[in-house]
């Protein structure tokens, strides 16, 4: 199945007139040299890097697993807006949770290009926005081009039980300052934009967002998982690490004592979620390379834990004048 995808892709972007390593380069965010690898032994191709070069250039990975069913036993699930929500995400999200929390000593490794779905649960007004979010500008639903974001006080996050059975897996999240800063850089946008109806909106959305800064901060101190509406709650065990490195998609590995289930999504492409070898060993890999090129930010970090989310965190909201 690889072997044909960068066929694929190859003849696709000579019909173009383009470089194949060059085009490759571009779009993962790598050296050409690092491209010609990939090119010349095409399974090291990331899960994630799949997705995104078949995405480019409209290559369907689903027709392409069927000439090999063992290779795949998962689907590609392009993001929209019709056929595949967010909501539709979550209920697997949390099929996989469940699974996890049935069978003890279960593990979830997350590399995060922005901070876990599962913590934005916790805050309506923060939740909303995100979906607002993703349903604007990466799904691109028209209903959502009405008018400017707003929010009902009175609702609750709808997907709350996320928040909570996240609680009862032990977890390592890898991040990034690209995971801390994205969320950011939106609310600033649509703060300058005048896409909050009224700034108390904007301003209740950005109170949330410190608080889950605050929550990561204390989980981390910690080395478990907190619930931030019940005093001396501790759940599973948690670690977190900082990476220079920068993570194209949000990767996760359902890891329990039967098996592995990789969950690869992407906000510009699809969502892969799949128990075969590739998907799993890839994403497996990069994960690890993370790690090993991070920093353990738990329990003894406690200098690098403070720079990271505090101190460089308001630096970043001084300088968006947040």
């Amino acid at each position: 199945m690889i072997d044909t995808f960068t066929e694929i892709l190859t003849q696709k972007t000579k019909k173009m007139g383009l470089r194949t390593a060059s085009m490759m380069a571009d779009l993962l965010n790598i050296s050409e040299d690092s491209a010609y690898r990939r090119i010349k032994n095409p399974r090291s191709l990331r899960a994630d890097e799949l997705i995104v070069l078949a995405k480019e250039f409209d290559i369907d990975l689903n027709k392409l697993a069927q000439t090999n069913p063992n290779w795949l036993s998962g689907e590609y699930k392009p993001l929209n807006f019709e056929n595949y929500t967010s909501s539709d995400f979550y209920k697997e999200l949390e099929a996989k949770l469940d699974r996890c929390i049935h069978l003890p000593h279960s593990q979830i490794t997350y590399g995060a290009k922005e901070i876990p779905f599962f913590y934005y649960m916790w805050f309506p007004a923060l939740a909303a926005f995100k979906t607002f979010i993703w349903n604007r500008e990466f799904i691109k639903n028209p209903k959502f081009n009405s008018g400017p974001f707003t929010f009902d006080s009175k609702l609750e996050s709808p997907h709350i039980k996320l928040a909570e059975k996240y609680l009862k897996v032990a977890s390592h999240e890898i991040w990034s300052y690209e995971t801390l800063y994205s969320t950011l850089y939106q609310i600033h946008h649509y703060k300058e934009c005048g896409m909050f109806e009224n700034t108390e909106i904007g301003k209740r959305v950005l109170q949330e967002y410190d608080q889950l800064v605050e929550l990561i901060h204390n989980q981390a101190e910690m080395g478990c998982k907190l619930n931030p509406f019940i005093p001396n709650f501790k759940g599973a065990k948690y670690k977190l690490y900082f990476t220079p490195m920068i993570n194209s998609d949000n990767s996760m590995i359902f890891h329990t004592v039967k098996d592995k289930v990789a969950v690869v999504c992407s906000q510009m492409s699809g969502v892969v979620i799949s128990d075969c070898s590739q998907w799993v060993c890839s994403t497996e890999h990069w994960l690890k390379t993370c790690k090993e090129n991070g920093t353990l930010l738990s329990q003894t970090g406690q200098g690098a834990r403070n720079k990271f989310l505090v101190q460089d965190y308001k630096t970043k909201k001084k300088m968006l004048d947040l």
